[in-house]
């Protein structure tokens, strides 16, 4: 049986049938509350779930990139850095960073390595960096997980997110990722 997740804007977007939710006021800066009133009607969504979802990307991922020290760059200010690298050194940045950094985010955010919370650190980082769009999905019957990303960062942006995703599955899981990459795209497969 295998089970297809779409990126999860769409679980972020559509709330949960079984979670529960409270009623809250604010006091809002008038100014604020008309862009965001443009913003949901932009998107086609409610003020409400608008405002869930400003929330929850404070809660998961922006409190704890904060306390990391994690800072934005445009793709095409980290393209060119790639780009100005050779290979070896590509590969080198990529696997230097993911074996620390993300055993450090996932130890502090979930307090331990398995499956899930890799997978889950995995949908945060593409989600949230900029790194791509991606899909994903787990087959149960042999408990292999894969992640097919798309991006605009090139050539060696399919090797540095591959050397990372890599290095991230094998530093965590103790397990060997197979992939395919292209100028565009990247598909990486483990078992749980």
């Amino acid at each position: 049986m295998k089970i297809k997740y779409k990126d999860d804007i769409t679980k972020s977007i559509i709330p949960e049938k079984n979670k529960k939710s409270s009623t809250i006021s604010f006091r809002i800066d008038e100014d604020y509350l008309k862009e965001l009133r443009e913003e949901a009607q932009e998107k086609k969504v409610s003020l409400n779930t608008l405002a869930n979802q400003i929330f929850g990307e404070y809660v998961e991922w922006q409190r704890y990139a904060e306390r990391f020290g994690i800072i934005a760059m445009s793709k095409d200010a980290f393209k060119y850095i790639l780009d100005s690298l050779d290979d070896k050194k590509v590969i080198e940045l990529a696997t230097t960073i993911g074996q620390k950094a993300p055993k450090e985010f996932i130890l502090f955010k979930w307090k331990n390595f398995d499956s899930k919370n890799i997978v889950d650190f995995i949908k945060m980082y593409l989600e949230h960096c900029g790194y791509g769009r991606y899909d994903y999905s787990k087959d149960t019957e042999n408990s292999n997980y894969s992640f097919s990303i798309h991006h605009d960062l090139g050539k060696k942006g399919s090797l540095f997110l591959k050397s990372f995703l890599e290095t991230l599955v094998k530093s965590t899981l103790q397990k060997d990722c197979q992939s395919i990459t292209t100028e565009s795209s990247l598909a990486i497969f483990f078992k749980e």
